[in-house]
């Protein structure tokens, strides 16, 4: 198989979930190489009420967690709001196989209440990348053909 390298790659990373009545975790997507993290919008739904608490954090090599978003002491240690979207402009230096891992809690008591939706994108600037070779746009130097 034939390999390019590629510069300046950006990726969305998107996070989509349906929490019930007092679901909590996480979920993961990996970023692949070393870059930047850009941005990052989280999405609450109208009647959200606030009750779905998501709190953003990249996970280094070796376990590390790096919180995207800085809090204010003594204030909530989380993002909530309801029928809202915030977009964070971010440059977040990462590394390769790092994890953007989206920590989630629904605090609604009502178990006959709609599940909440985790909606958030992210976008990543990778500085270079090695992908497989494709066939749309100019040929690797070297490449001869559609091969």
């Amino acid at each position: 198989m034939n390999y390019e390298v590629m510069n300046n790659v950006t990726e969305s990373l998107y996070f989509n979930l349906s929490v019930p009545s007092g679901g909590s975790g996480y979920i993961d997507n990996e970023i692949k190489e070393h870059g930047f993290i850009k941005s990052l919008r989280i999405r609450f739904a109208a009647g959200e009420n606030g009750t779905l608490h998501i709190n953003p954090v990249m996970i280094l090599p070796g376990n590390i967690p790096v919180p995207l978003i800085s809090y204010a002491k003594g204030g909530n240690q989380y993002i909530n709001g309801d029928d809202e979207t915030m977009v964070f402009n971010l440059k977040n230096e990462t590394e390769n196989h790092a994890v953007l891992r989206i920590y989630y809690e629904n605090t609604e008591t009502d178990p006959t209440a709609a599940d909440s939706i985790v909606d958030v994108a992210a976008e990543v600037e990778y500085f270079r990348i090695i992908q497989p070779a494709n066939i749309i746009g100019p040929a690797p130097e070297g490449r001869k053909g559609w091969f």
